[in-house]
């Protein structure tokens, strides 16, 4: 997201640490949301229903996943969920999807991180 200055070649950044942790908190929050449908399981559930779980699962092991596409993102979160997160955070919905075209993916993936961390050991051979 940038913000265009009076200079007419010039864009400033916004930003992004105190938005990023913000958005973070949300997704951390979110899936890890034990709630039936929804949560880590609810999106992974909806990422095999709409094809693209080979995508998400590759986001799970990647030290820096790719950036998504808002039409994933969408497949992925429900919009009242989506909707819920914008209001929380006062963005519209076209600004909260485009964030999350790369923050989902890290979310995913460190989410995944805790979920292996809590696995006995023998789990995690």
């Amino acid at each position: 997201m940038t913000l265009h200055t009076d200079r007419p070649n010039r864009i400033m950044s916004l930003p992004t640490v105190q938005i990023g942790t913000e958005l973070a908190a949300l997704l951390t929050d979110y899936l890890g949301d034990e709630e039936k449908g929804r949560g880590y399981d609810g999106l992974m559930r909806r990422a095999a229903d709409h094809r693209v779980y080979d995508r998400v699962s590759r986001w799970r092991t990647a030290s820096d996943p790719e950036p998504t596409t808002v039409a994933v993102v969408r497949k992925l979160l429900p919009v009242a969920d989506r909707t819920h997160m914008a209001n929380s955070l006062g963005w519209s919905l076209g600004a909260l999807e485009n964030q999350l075209t790369s923050a989902l993916p890290k979310a995913v993936r460190d989410h995944a991180r805790t979920l292996s961390c809590r696995l006995p050991r023998w789990h995690r051979l």
